[in-house]
């Protein structure tokens, strides 16, 4: 475990690696930076950010894959062979990848910045508060052992459905 605090060193302070563990590569940076802008436009906080830059990259490439499975299947449905994309499919396959790379560098970015480490954290630290109101709510009703132990199996068998 690291002694530095997040970001010491770096251009992200506060977040992410220190200088030491990788925060000041130039993607990390880079990540970082886009991630602070938006969270100052979007009003949330850089970790949350920076986990939005990925789903919007991913998201970017997934719409890619769409396109080129429409593309090839107007292609095949006018009777060309699958196994060779027509030209105009090309500028598109190299936008897919294109994509993917920019998606697969954003998401490295982001667990090398600590974001999933740091979303674990705060899915821990959410699950808990829940948790906690639940004791809560459970305490003020007043309820009999019995009566509490099946109001706990219903909300177990609820969380454990959700899966």
């Amino acid at each position: 475990m690291c002694t530095h605090p997040a970001g010491k060193g770096t251009g992200h302070l506060g977040y992410g690696s220190c200088e030491v563990h990788g925060g000041l590569w130039p993607q990390n940076e880079d990540a970082w930076r886009q991630a602070m802008e938006l969270a100052k436009i979007e009003g949330i906080g850089p970790t949350e950010a920076l986990l939005k830059l990925v789903t919007a990259s991913m998201g970017r490439a997934a719409y890619m894959d769409l396109v080129l499975e429409a593309a090839l299947a107007r292609h095949v449905a006018d009777g060309g062979d699958p196994l060779i994309p027509p030209a105009t499919m090309r500028p598109w396959l190299k936008e897919s990848r294109q994509e993917r790379m920019v998606a697969g560098r954003m998401a490295k970015a982001a667990v090398d910045a600590g974001v999933m480490e740091a979303l674990g954290r705060r899915l821990d630290m959410e699950g808990g508060l829940v948790a906690d109101a639940l004791t809560a709510a459970l305490d003020a009703l007043e309820l009999e052992p019995a009566q509490r132990m099946k109001a706990l199996g219903a909300a177990q068998e609820r969380l454990l459905s959700a899966e």
